[in-house]
């Protein structure tokens, strides 16, 4: 049952940090997810499904009138209402209710929605949505991996790309996440691969204004996993029935939007590309190969990042319950944000009053099947706000 925090709360230091400023609020929480549903047939195959009240939150954005929408990417099951959804109150509760609308939720909708994890609401208010296609895991059928772009003012699609076996394969891709750069009209993309063994990670490069893709650093190291890396959250062990290894995950563009930027969520190293070789397609793939540069050795691996227009990237920080920062003037990373129930910290998003946003879905106790949907000691599913934090890479 959703309810709203009123304490604040303290927060630690780690690195000889200095004291932290910025501190978390509770804005949302759940132990179960409540969807809002008018369809009966909809409403009837989740309330009877295996999986009811069992799907778990993964992202979340803001837009610029502080409407928040949140990511249920399909991994337990079809008969999950919706995979894109928009926050609605419903007395004391949020909902979730589905966006842009049901029809294009509709699983059955061989053009609608799959199974949303990634997306990023741009400073014109398009949301740039990424589908996996994947419905409860591999493969996904023709035309079900994707990316559209909605504008949310004029509630119509404005723009479709629809992915390649080649660009993103349907045994083997985890489209995860995208930075979007509205100055050029490119957005990057983390592909984590993680339906094969040796994982099938790599970058996408889509050029909106020719409506085009590139892939890039295929199978390579710089988005595979690293070998040997394991993590804990808290005291346990990730994964219960062996280890997670998964490629290119989180990923963001430099407020400048000459470098990107992106983690393999099984490795702590935090590399860097120039935008300007991704931009042109022709740029041979050694070129690009030789241009990567290791841009910080992290104190933890990392899931959603996010960066501001003055030259700091944001990243959560797994093992460390709550978020990293790095700053690309001195290369130094710090503790941002702390809280010891921020657990499996995964999306960012900013606001549009210059806070940002992070959700903590407890993902690895999800995973392992062990996740209390009824009465956890911490609540399921949180999305905190941390105010004052700055402007959104986004920024004209």
């Amino acid at each position: 049952m959703l309810k709203r925090l009123i304490n604040t709360v303290a927060l630690t230091t780690i690195l000889a940090t200095p004291a932290l400023a910025n501190e978390p609020e509770v804005v949302v929480e759940w132990n179960s997810l409540p969807y809002s549903v008018k369809d009966e047939a909809t409403k009837a195959a989740w309330e009877g499904s295996e999986i009811y009240g069992r799907a778990l939150v993964q992202g979340a954005k803001v837009d610029s009138e502080g409407n928040i929408y949140v990511s249920t990417a399909r991994w337990g099951g079809a008969e999950i209402p919706s995979t894109l959804s928009k926050l609605v109150q419903n007395g004391d509760t949020w909902e979730l209710e589905a966006y842009p609308n049901e029809a294009m939720n509709n699983i059955a909708d061989a053009a609608g929605l799959k199974a949303v994890l990634g997306f990023e609401i741009d400073r014109n208010d398009v949301m740039w949505i990424l589908d996996q296609g994947h419905v409860a895991g591999p493969p996904y059928k023709n035309g079900d991996a994707k990316l559209v772009l909605w504008d949310i003012k004029a509630d119509k699609e404005i723009q479709r790309y629809v992915f390649s076996n080649e660009e993103a394969d349907e045994n083997c891709s985890f489209l995860n996440d995208l930075a979007v750069d509205n100055d050029t009209g490119f957005a990057y993309i983390a592909d984590s691969g993680i339906f094969c063994d040796p994982l099938h990670g790599g970058l996408i490069v889509y050029d909106s204004n020719t409506n085009s893709v590139r892939r890039i650093l295929d199978q390579h190291r710089f988005t595979n996993d690293e070998p040997n890396f394991f993590f804990n959250i808290d005291d346990r062990t990730v994964l219960s029935g062996g280890k997670m290894r998964t490629g290119a995950d989180g990923i963001a563009l430099a407020g400048d939007k000459e470098t990107l930027y992106w983690t393999n969520l099984t490795g702590n190293h935090l590399y860097s590309l120039p935008t300007e070789v991704l931009r042109d397609f022709d740029t041979n793939e050694t070129v690009i190969e030789n241009a990567v540069e290791v841009a910080a050795v992290l104190p933890s691996n990392t899931d959603g990042m996010t960066a501001d227009n003055a030259g700091n990237i944001y990243m959560t920080a797994l093992s460390l319950d709550g978020i990293m920062k790095f700053d690309e003037s001195t290369r130094q990373v710090s503790r941002f944000v702390h809280h010891p129930e921020m657990n499996w910290p995964d999306a960012l998003a900013w606001g549009p009053d210059g806070e940002m946003y992070v959700v903590s879905n407890h993902l690895h106790i999800w995973v392992d099947g062990d996740m209390n949907f009824e009465n956890p000691e911490i609540p399921n599913f949180r999305i905190w706000k941390i105010p004052g934090v700055g402007q959104s890479y986004t920024t004209e």
